[in-house]
C-alpha cells in the first residue's frame, strides 16, 4: 500500500459508490467520460463533480466510528487514511463556494463539442492518484504547509481547465485578473481553512485519528514509554487477544519488573531500578531517508529538530501506513538504550491490536532468512513451534510488530556484508501485505554502522539523542529513591545532578550514567573527586574501581599486593582489546581476534605483575566481557556462537591505549637506564612490544589518545621518560627494526608502512611528552636536519591513507627557526592556529648573516621544475596549488621563483603582483593598496633578474598598469599617478628597444 491514498480508492474503501467514482474508475486523469453497459453516455462536469465530491465527503465521514468497528488494526488504519483523503478533496471543492468567482460555475458544464475539443485535459486531474496524508515525522504545521502546496497545484490545474472551456472569453481584463487571483490565491487558502474544519470534525468522530496529529513540543520527560500504553489502550479495539498474542505480551511484560542490569553486575546491597522504573524516555530525531547523505553522518541529522515525544511518535507510527510500508531504523550510540527500547515497546503494546515479536539478532541464526529468524525468536520466547503464517493467523486482527534488535551485532560478529538487509526486510513487508498479512518492522543498530545497510528510500530513520540535564535529573531521582536506605546506612549522600554533570560525555548515555552512579556509591567517590579532576584521572579511577570489583568476586581474600596485580591484569586485557580495535580501524574486536592478540602479546607470565604482559590464556576474551561498560555483541552462524566486544564509550578505549603506551614507555625507560650501566656499554632497551602495538595506525587517528598521554605524562613523566621517544626515533632512523612480536598481526601491512607508522608515532610521543621537539634533536648527525625531516614526512605521506595523513597534518605543525647558520624546525601540536607564512630566506638556506640578504633580488630555481615535479609525483595537494598558479607561471615564468629583498622579509615578484591584484579587486584599505602597489612596481621594475626576457617584464608592467586603470575607475590610491608615470616610461623604453632589435612595434 502506498503511503498516500488516491481519492477514488479512498471512497471505495469506505463503501461509497456514485457516478463520480464510476467516472474516475473509467477515465482518471482525462475527461470524466465513460460508456455505461447499456451504451448511454455518462458525463460528469466540473460543476457535477464538485457537488458529488461534497455530498460524498459528508456522507462517508458521518458515522465513521461505526464504520471502522470490527476491523483489524491494519484495516482501521487504511480506513482512517481513506477518510483523510476524502476530507482533503472535499475541502477543495467546498472552498469553491467561499471565493468570489466573476462567472457562473454552472458554465463549467461541458457540451459534446467542448468535450471533444479539450480531450486530455480533464477534471480527473483534480482527483489524481495521491492525496497528502499526515505522517509521524511531520508536525501539524509542516503537514499543513505541504497540504497548502498540494492545494496550490490543484488550483493551477483548475485554472487551466477553466481557460480551456473559454469561460474567460466573456470577461473583461479586470474580471479575468480577479478570476485568476481567486483561483490561484484565495482558493488554496480557503481550502486549507475548510480542511481544518473537516479535520476537527473527523477528530470528534474518531478520536483515534488524533494519534496522527504530531505536535512537536517539549513534553514532560516520560519513563519506560508508559504513555504509549495509555494512548494505545484508549483507541484499542474490542477484540479479545488470541492465545499467542497474550503469551508473547506476557513474556515481554515480565521484563518490566526485572533490573536493568543483569544480576552479575549488581553490587550486593544496592538496588538496581527495574526496567519500568529506570528507563527514561530519551530525546530523538527523525528523518525520511533520501539521497542526500547517510544516517551515519552527523551532519545528515542537522535538518531534523530534536523531539521529546518518543512515546507519542511510536504510537503514531504504528497506527499509520508508514509502519507497514518499510522498516523503521532506530539508531543510537552504544549504551543509548536501543535494546532496552525494544524490550519496553514489546511489553507496552496492547495485545488487542498488536502482536509484538522481539527478535534478538544475536540469538538467532545469522545465516537464516528473516522468516526463520522470527520463528526462532517466537520459539525461544514461548516454547511453542509456530510457522510465521500460523502465528499471524493465530493473532487474529492484531498487527504483527517485529522488533529486530542488534543489526550492528550481526554485522560485527559475522563479518559478513549485509548491505541489502534492510531492503530484504522491506521486501518481506511488501510480500506480507500482498498476502493479506501486513507487518510493521523496527530495526535497531549502532549509528556508526548505519552506512553498512542503507534503509530504503522514503523509510523513516530515528536516532536516539544523549540525555540532557532534565533526563539526568529524572534518572537520578529514580536511582536515589531506590537506594536511599542503602546510601544512608553507608553514611553517604545521594548522588546530585550537579556532580554527575561535570562529566557530560558520560552522563549523556544511560549505561554510562549507571556506571557513574555505581562508582559514586562507593564512598561518594565521584563527589569527592571534585571539579578539578581531569578526564584521564577520572577514567583511571573508574576503570580501576570496576576492575577491582570484578577481581574481588573471585579473590575476596587476596592481599593488597596480589589484588593490585590482578587488577592490573584486568586493565591490561582491556588495553589489549582497545588496541585490537584501534589497530583494525574499528570500534569493536571479535572474540577470535582478541584471543589471538592476547596469545601474541601475553606469551608467558612475568615476575613483575605490574609492568609486563601476563597471560590468562583461553578465558581471556570472555573475561573482558564481564564488564558491563564493554558491550558484547553476539550472533549465531552455522551453529557457532560468534562474539564481539566494544566499549560503551569509545573514549574508554582511547584512555586505555594511552595508559598502556605510557606504562610501556616507563618500562622501557627503566630498561634503558639498566642497559646504560652494562660493563660492555649501553645495550639499549628492546622496544618490540611498543613497536608491535604502535606500528599499525597513527595515534592521530583518535585525537583523545594524545590528550590522555599528555595528561598522564604531565603528572608522572620523568626527564628520562620524556627523552626516550626521541632516542627510539633516532635509532629507528638508522635501521629497520627487527624487534617485533611477530605473532601479533591485527592487520596485514607491508614492512615499509609499519616502519613509517611506528616512526611517526614515536615522533608524536616525543612531541606530546616534551611539548615540542626540534629537527636537530631528531637528526643530530645531519648537516641539514630539515632534509631529514622532509624525507620522513614524505615517507609518512606516502605510506598513510588520505584520511590518516589528514589527521596528522591537522595535529602537527612546524615553525622555521635558525640554529646558528643551520636551518632548524620546531615540531609541535597545534590543531587550532593557521601555519605561519613561508619565509623565502629560510626556504633557500639564506641565514641572517648570509651575503645574499644584502642584494636586491635573487633567483634559486626555474619555474618549470615545479610543474615537472608535480606532474611526476601527482600529489593532489601539490597539483591543486599548481592549478592555482598556472596562470601566473604561464605569463610571468620565473617571476614565481625570483625573490625581492624587503625589510619585513622576502617575497617573490609573482606574490607581489598577486597581492596588489587582490588588494585592488577586493577594494582593501587604501593604505594596503598603496603598500602592495609599491611592492609590485618595485619588484617588476627593479628586481627582475636581467637575464629574464624583456617581454616577460613588459607583461608584468602591463599587469600593473591594468590595475592602475582599475584604480582610476574607482578613484582610489594616492600613489597611482607616480606608478603610472614610472611604469609608462619603462614600458616605452622597452618598446623602443625591441623595435630597434627586431623591427617589431608594441603599443603601451
Amino acid at each position: 500500500m502506498s503511503k498516500e491514498l488516491g481519492y477514488a480508492d479512498a471512497v471505495k474503501l469506505l463503501g461509497g459508490s456514485s457516478p463520480l467514482v464510476t467516472a474516475l474508475d473509467r477515465a482518471l486523469g482525462g475527461l470524466l467520460l465513460a460508456a455505461t453497459g447499456g451504451g448511454s453516455e455518462l458525463a460528469i462536469s466540473l460543476f457535477d463533480a464538485k457537488g458529488e465530491a461534497v455530498r460524498l465527503g459528508n456522507q462517508l465521514i458521518t458515522g465513521l466510528r461505526d464504520k471502522i468497528k470490527g476491523f483489524s488494526r491494519y484495516d482501521r488504519t487504511r480506513r482512517l487514511q481513506a477518510a483523510h483523503s476524502i476530507i482533503v478533496v472535499t475541502a477543495f471543492f467546498e472552498a469553491l463556494d467561499d471565493i468570489d468567482l466573476p462567472f457562473d460555475q454552472r458554465k463549467l458544464r461541458l457540451t459534446p463539442e467542448e468535450r471533444a475539443r479539450i480531450t486530455g485535459l480533464g477534471i480527473g486531474q483534480l482527483f489524481d492518484d495521491w492525496v497528502p496524508a499526515p505522517a509521524p515525522h511531520l508536525d501539524h504545521e509542516r503537514f499543513l504547509s505541504r497540504l497548502s502546496f498540494w492545494y496550490l497545484r490543484k488550483a493551477a490545474t483548475l485554472d487551466d481547465f477553466v481557460r480551456n472551456l473559454r469561460v474567460f472569453d466573456d470577461l473583461d481584463e479586470n474580471q479575468q485578473l480577479d478570476a485568476s487571483d481567486a483561483l490561484h490565491t484565495k482558493l488554496p487558502s480557503a481550502a486549507a481553512r475548510r480542511y481544518e474544519d473537516l479535520h476537527r470534525r473527523l477528530l470528534v468522530e474518531v478520536p483515534e485519528f488524533g494519534l496522527w496529529i504530531s505536535e512537536v513540543r517539549q513534553r514532560e520527560i516520560g519513563t519506560a514509554l508508559a504513555r504509549i500504553e495509555t494512548v494505545l489502550a484508549e483507541v484499542a479495539s474490542d477484540h479479545t487477544p488470541g492465545d499467542v498474542a497474550r503469551t508473547l505480551v506476557r513474556a515481554w511484560r515480565a521484563a518490566l519488573d526485572r533490573p536493568i542490569l543483569s544480576e552479575g553486575d549488581i553490587p550486593g546491597d544496592l538496588t538496581i531500578p527495574t526496567l519500568a522504573q529506570g528507563y527514561v524516555d530519551p530525546d530523538f530525531r527523525v528523518r525520511v531517508v533520501d539521497a542526500a547523505g547517510s544516517p551515519a553522518e552527523e551532519t545528515w541529522w542537522d535538518e531534523a529538530a530534536p523531539r521529546s515525544d518518543l512515546a507519542a511518535f511510536l504510537a503514531s507510527h504504528l497506527t499509520t501506513p508508514f509502519a507497514t510500508d518499510s522498516p523503521l531504523l532506530v539508531l543510537g550510540q552504544p549504551g543509548a538504550g536501543k535494546s532496552v527500547l525494544t524490550r519496553i515497546l514489546a511489553a507496552r503494546l496492547d495485545a488487542r491490536d498488536f502482536l509484538p515479536v522481539r527478535v534478538v539478532l544475536r540469538e538467532v541464526p545469522a545465516e537464516a532468512d528473516l522468516q526463520d529468524q522470527i520463528e526462532s525468536a517466537v520459539r525461544a520466547a514461548t516454547g511453542e513451534v509456530l510457522s510465521w503464517p500460523a502465528l499471524v493467523r493465530a493473532a487474529g486482527p492484531a498487527l504483527p510488530v517485529v522488533l529486530l534488535d542488534g543489526f550492528d551485532e550481526l554485522l560485527q560478529a559475522t563479518g559478513v556484508s549485509h548491505s541489502d538487509y534492510l531492503d530484504k526486510v522491506a521486501a518481506f513487508q511488501r510480500r506480507e501485505a500482498d498476502l493479506g498479512r501486513p507487518v510493521a518492522v523496527l530495526v535497531t543498530s549502532r549509528t556508526a554502522v548505519a552506512d553498512r545497510a542503507r534503509p530504503p528510500s522514503g523509510a523513516l530513520c530515528l536516532r536516539l539523542e544523549p540525555f540532557r540535564e532534565p533526563h539526568v535529573r529524572r534518572w537520578l531521582h529514580v536511582w536515589n529513591s531506590a537506594n536511599a536506605a542503602t546510601l544512608h546506612a553507608r553514611g553517604l549522600a545521594t548522588l546530585a545532578a550537579d556532580v554527575v554533570l561535570r562529566q557530560p560525555q558520560l552522563a549523556g548515555q544511560p549505561l554510562l550514567l549507571m556506571m557513574l552512579a555505581l562508582y559514586d556509591a562507593d564512598a561518594n567517590a565521584l563527589r569527592a573527586a571534585g571539579e578539578t579532576l581531569d578526564e584521564g584521572a577520572l577514567y583511571e579511577r573508574l576503570l580501576t574501581t570496576f576492575a577491582q570489583r570484578e577481581v574481588l568476586k573471585t579473590f575476596a581474600a587476596a592481599t593488597d599486593e596480589r589484588l593490585a596485580s590482578l587488577v592490573e591484569a584486568e586493565l591490561l586485557r582491556l588495553s589489549v582489546a582497545a588496541f585490537g580495535m584501534f589497530n583494525r580501524n574499528r570500534q569493536w574486536v571479535t572474540e577470535a581476534e582478541l584471543d589471538a592478540d592476547l596469545r601474541a602479546l601475553m606469551p608467558g607470565r612475568r615476575a613483575d605483575p605490574v609492568t609486563g604482559f601476563r597471560p590468562e590464556l583461553g578465558a581471556a576474551a570472555k573475561l573482558v566481557g564481564r564488564f558491563f561498560f564493554m558491550q558484547r555483541g553476539e550472533a549465531t552462524r552455522d551453529g557457532t556462537r560468534l562474539r564481539t566486544y566494544e566499549f560503551l564509550h569509545a573514549t574508554f578505549g582511547e584512555f586505555l591505549i594511552a595508559r598502556l603506551t605510557v606504562r610501556l614507555i616507563a618500562q622501557l625507560t627503566a630498561e634503558e637506564a639498566e642497559g646504560a650501566g652494562s660493563v660492555f656499554g649501553s645495550t639499549g632497551c628492546r622496544d618490540h612490544q611498543l613497536h608491535a602495538l604502535l606500528s599499525f595506525a597513527p595515534l592521530t587517528d583518535r585525537e583523545p589518545i594524545l590528550a590522555f598521554v599528555a595528561g598522564h605524562t604531565a603528572r608522572h613523566a620523568t626527564p628520562a621518560m620524556r627523552r626516550l621517544p626521541v632516542t627510539l626515533f633516532q635509532r629507528l632512523d638508522g635501521r629497520a627494526t627487527d624487534q617485533d612480536v611477530r605473532d601479533y598481526q591485527p592487520v596485514t601491512l607491508p614492512v615499509p608502512e609499519r616502519h613509517a607508522v611506528y616512526d611517526l608515532n614515536l615522533l608524536l610521543l616525543a612531541v606530546v611528552l616534551n611539548g615540542e621537539v626540534r629537527a636537530s634533536e631528531l637528526f643530530p648527525d645531519r648537516a641539514d636536519p630539515v632534509l631529514g625531516w622532509r624525507r620522513h614526512a614524505l615517507l609518512w605521506q606516502a605510506m598513510l591513507s588520505t584520511v590518516a595523513w589528514s589527521s596528522v597534518i591537522f595535529t602537527l605543525q612546524t615553525r622555521a627557526v635558525w640554529l646558528g647558520e643551520r636551518r632548524d624546525l620546531v615540531v609541535l601540536r597545534d590543531r587550532d592556529s593557521l601555519p605561519p607564512p613561508v619565509d623565502p630566506y629560510w626556504l633557500h638556506r639564506i641565514h641572517p648573516d648570509h651575503s645574499t640578504r644584502a642584494v636586491t633580488s635573487w633567483q634559486h630555481t626555474h619555474a618549470d621544475r615545479f610543474a615537472r615535479q608535480s606532474n611526476l609525483v601527482r600529489d593532489r595537494v601539490n597539483e591543486t596549488l599548481m592549478h592555482a598558479v598556472e596562470p601566473l607561471m604561464a605569463r610571468f615564468a620565473d617571476a614565481t621563483t625570483t625573490f625581492v629583498a624587503s625589510d619585513d622579509g622576502a617575497y617573490s615578484i609573482a606574490a607581489a603582483i598577486s597581492r596588489f591584484q587582490l588588494a585592488v579587486l577586493l577594494n582593501d584599505d587604501p593604505a594596503e593598496i598603496t603598500r602592495t602597489g609599491n611592492d609590485a612596481v618595485h619588484a617588476v621594475l627593479h628586481c627582475w633578474a636581467p637575464q629574464v626576457d624583456r617581454i616577460v617584464r613588459e607583461d608584468g608592467v602591463r599587469a600593473v598598469l591594468g590595475l592602475c586603470d582599475l584604480l582610476d575607475a574607482r578613484g582610489s590610491s594616492v600613489a597611482r599617478q607616480r606608478w603610472r608615470l614610472e611604469l609608462d616610461i619603462w614600458l616605452r623604453r622597452g618598446v623602443s628597444h625591441r623595435s630597434r632589435v627586431d623591427g617589431s612595434t608594441h603599443s603601451s
